[in-house]
């Protein structure tokens, strides 16, 4: 599925480390896996994530969040 993120919340230092992989307000992602650990790609990129990092990221897919 794939969606775009709207909306990263948590701390400066996460919101800046997802920041750095390219995961932002308006970036456009496709997820691979769900759960744990969930594996999104953004462009050529394979990013995995715990639970509680996931859980920061706020992603529109098909006009609902």
């Amino acid at each position: 599925e794939r969606g775009r993120v709207v909306d990263v919340g948590g701390g400066c230092d996460v919101v800046g480390r997802l920041a750095e992989m390219g995961i932002g307000e308006g970036s456009d992602l496709r997820m691979l896996r769900p759960g744990q650990p969930c594996i999104v790609a953004i462009g050529n990129q394979r990013i995995s994530f715990r639970g509680e990092t996931a859980a920061m990221v706020l992603v529109e897919t098909n006009g609902h969040t």
